[in-house]
């Protein structure tokens, strides 16, 4: 049953419940470097705690959407945080990057619930350009955690070792279910309670045969996909490459969060006049430019904070226009498959991100053209999907 509930209080909370995914995904990454001597493994597995983390939000959102049309959008995400929890502990306690890999993937299944519900719960609630206003302010506000978490993942590290940001996490994640569990309401709608499996996994294929939404699935993937290639390059240029302290890198990051907020910004003040389409068309326009200065930066061999993070901040920008539109107009091509239409977005999102996070890690050399590579063709896939979005209008 739907239940009435105050809308401000209800975003807070969902800002709250969003904030851990890219929180724990973003807090260890400076880490990531010095995890290789720490636990005597090779840089391309402790790569994998990143990479197979992005994965496992990607497949978490697969499942989560649809057991949240069937079972309720309550119930999944409760379940999903003390899952968190406790995966947290196990990667604290793992004794060997092969558990510890393990644990993180546990652990993306449980803190994505915040992302994949909560829009889900949104559009239950608003009509699709309303939708994506909410989403773009949510987002604005939930980016705070990306934007601080490398820094203060460095600065536990430095003061108390890797192992203690895990340790960090698990406390977040038990704050959070104590606060969520008696205010967290149920928003799905009645039509969905009757649903059995079968219609909710027909619901969901039909999706899959939809045009409209797989333009919409695409622009927001590749868009994506191109942050996530910086995710995995940026620490290896700027710790290794470039000598730079963990901290700096912590500090430079906060350049991609600023454009991300300004892009949600953009889209939640102009969403309902605009059109989710045209912000879709144009941020992607945007995170093209982006993806070529910093393929210019390249060929000019000008390897330099300033030419990975300014364009990247751009590229951001653009980002902050393309999702809550590209989300909220996937989300809402069947009220019906709701969750599962949120929970096949997140996947595109992010499985297209740990692909690119793994080929950024992996093929990362002295220079920045491989990264510059990668974004470039995701930019260009996705300006190709944000047009065909507006073909099919």
């Amino acid at each position: 049953m739907r239940t009435e509930t105050n809308s401000r209080a209800f975003l807070i909370l969902l800002v709250m419940l969003s904030m851990l995914g890219p929180m724990t995904l973003n807090i260890l990454v400076p880490s990531l470097p010095g995890m290789v001597d720490s636990l005597k493994a090779s840089k391309e597995s402790v790569q994998l705690t990143l990479s197979l983390y992005l994965l496992g939000m990607a497949v978490g959102q697969l499942m989560l959407g649809p057991l949240a049309d069937r079972f309720g959008r309550r119930p999944v995400l409760l379940v999903a945080l003390v899952l968190y929890v406790l995966s947290s502990l196990a990667a604290f306690l793992a004794p060997n990057v092969e558990m510890l890999i393990v644990a993180r993937i546990l652990q993306s299944f449980g803190a994505t619930a915040g992302i994949t519900l909560g829009r889900t719960m949104i559009r239950d609630l608003y009509s699709r350009d309303s939708a994506a206003s909410m989403i773009a302010y949510v987002t604005m506000a939930m980016v705070i955690a990306p934007m601080v978490s490398p820094v203060l993942g460095a600065t536990i590290d430095d003061l108390f070792g890797w192992r203690a940001i895990l340790l960090f996490c698990s406390v977040l994640g038990f704050m959070s279910f104590v606060i969520a569990a008696p205010i967290l309401p149920e928003t799905r709608p009645e039509s969905l309670v009757a649903a059995t499996a079968g219609d909710v996994a027909r619901r969901s294929m039909e999706l899959l045969g939809d045009r409209r939404f797989m333009s919409f699935w695409g622009a927001g993937a590749f868009c994506s996909g191109m942050f996530f290639a910086f995710l995995g390059t940026a620490p290896y240029l700027m710790i290794e490459v470039l000598g730079r302290p963990k901290t700096e890198y912590g500090l430079w990051f906060m350049t991609l969060s600023l454009g991300y907020m300004a892009g949600n910004f953009v889209s939640g003040r102009f969403a309902p006049s605009l059109g989710g389409e045209r912000l879709i068309f144009w941020g992607n326009v945007v995170g093209l430019v982006g993806a070529l200065l910093i393929l210019a930066g390249a060929i000019t061999g000008w390897l330099h904070p300033l030419a990975l993070f300014i364009p990247a901040m751009v590229a951001s920008f653009g980002n902050g226009l393309v999702l809550p539109s590209s989300i909220a107009a996937g989300v809402g091509i069947n009220p019906l498959a709701a969750g599962a239409g949120s929970g096949l977005l997140g996947f595109g999102q992010m499985g297209l991100g740990a692909v690119a996070s793994y080929l950024g890690g992996k093929l990362v050399t002295g220079t920045a053209m491989p990264l510059a590579i990668i974004m470039t063709v995701c930019a260009v896939l996705a300006l190709a999907s944000g047009w065909l979005s507006r073909r099919e209008d």
